[in-house]
């Protein structure tokens, strides 16, 4: 039983049908989360998406971003990154993608057998010596081997079988939303950003008519919120950003015309153990290494693809298995995790002269020492994937 049909639920599934296994999703969403903020899909996770055979369709959903283009309140630009540059650098291997435009490609590469449930979630798992029963929150009761929690930061079976999130948590001072407008708000292939102290704004075009926004914020406290409170979320964005200058105003004005809208906290889970008995967990419901690492989506990937391997390995010993997952892939995690955590007190300026040093930074990226340097942040050499 794997819950949830996102990057890290869709891949495992994928490996797990491949190397013998029957999986089944439940998914709380009532069909395929569409949208998502863009995402930079390279290293081990390109590795994995290339063993998957998914490549060409992946380049077919490229945004075809030029450039991250820094520009004032009057759109005047300030500053770049060519992305092609970038690109280049990782030697032709990586992609700029909607975050929901990689799930439909992993989802469209699921075998047509495979029982995907949706609109439903798990409210109730008893663990028994041989087995595991899950209670639906519909009312149906099943029985499994093993139960695999990919239902990411607010993970639900991660707080039925491990305690309240709260105690894994470690915020970052950010919160940050996307949403997807049918507006031409802008037409061009950079992605526009702007920023004032403690707040950035962004736009690119997914296509001739669709604009995806992009808005990330400081808070030093936690804000007070349900989770599924849409309008409690959206009201937050417009007291953060109405008057914050440039396209924002305008934008807030489409954001209730939007299907895709996201707002969340930028957090990481840090865990002692992924694993109880017949339940582990996998992607942002165990490792999220927030979107301070720039890898979240990939790593989820790459973490499905081990711990469907090492189940593999183990002939369905879950015990060796889930064991082997964790040595193999929580170290270089924890890595990730630190790496985004010193990057987290820069990541949005807050202050003018912030703003100044992060845009001469930008300039100086492609220096061979800087590009090697920001190359090696995000370089997964570390980990040796295996031919399971």
């Amino acid at each position: 039983m794997i819950s949830g049909a996102g990057i890290a639920g869709t891949t495992l599934t994928y490996w797990l049908k491949r190397f013998g296994f029957n999986p089944t999703v439940v998914e709380h969403a009532p069909k395929l989360r569409k949208g998502g903020y863009a995402i930079d899909f390279w290293g081990a996770g390109f590795d994995v998406a290339e063993r998957m055979g998914i490549i060409a369709d992946l380049d077919k959903a490229d945004l075809g971003i030029t450039e991250v283009s820094l520009v004032d309140e009057n759109s005047k630009r300030k500053g770049g990154l060519n992305y092609l540059k970038l690109k280049k650098l990782m030697k032709g291997r990586a992609f700029t993608l909607l975050r929901g435009d990689l799930a439909e490609v992993i989802y469209k590469h699921l075998d047509k057998d495979i029982e995907i449930i949706f609109g439903n979630t798990i409210n109730k798992i008893e663990q028994h010596n041989d087995s595991v029963t899950v209670t639906f929150h519909n009312g149906r009761t099943s029985n499994f081997d093993l139960v695999i929690g990919a239902d990411g930061l607010h993970s639900n079976v991660r707080n039925l079988i491990f305690g309240s999130e709260a105690q894994f948590e470690k915020y970052y001072g950010y919160y940050t939303s996307s949403f997807t407008i049918e507006a031409n708000i802008y037409s061009g292939k950079a992605f526009q950003m702007y920023n004032v102290p403690c707040k950035q704004a962004a736009v690119y075009s997914t296509n001739e008519n669709k604009t995806t926004t992009f808005f990330i914020f400081t808070s030093p406290e936690k804000l007070s919120y349900q989770h599924h409170n849409i309008e409690a979320q959206k009201q937050i964005l417009r007291s953060e950003f109405e008057n914050a200058g440039w396209k924002c105003a305008d934008l807030l004005l489409k954001m209730d015309t939007a299907s895709d809208f996201y707002f969340d906290v930028v957090s990481q889970i840090q865990m002692n153990n992924w694993s109880k008995d017949r339940i582990t967990l996998v992607g942002d419901a165990c490792d999220c290494p927030s979107l301070l690492s720039g890898q979240g989506s990939t790593l989820a990937m790459v973490g499905a693809y081990i711990l469907a391997g090492e189940l593999k390995e183990a002939n369905g010993n879950y015990k060796v298995a889930f064991a082997q997952y964790e040595n193999i892939f929580k170290p270089f995690i924890e890595d990730k995790q630190r790496i985004a955590k010193n990057f987290a007190k820069s990541f949005v300026p807050k202050s003018k002269l912030g703003i100044w040093m992060r845009n001469v930074m930008v300039k100086l990226m492609f220096f061979p020492f800087v590009s090697k340097l920001f190359i090696k942040q995000f370089s997964d050499d570390k980990l040796k994937l295996k031919a399971y």
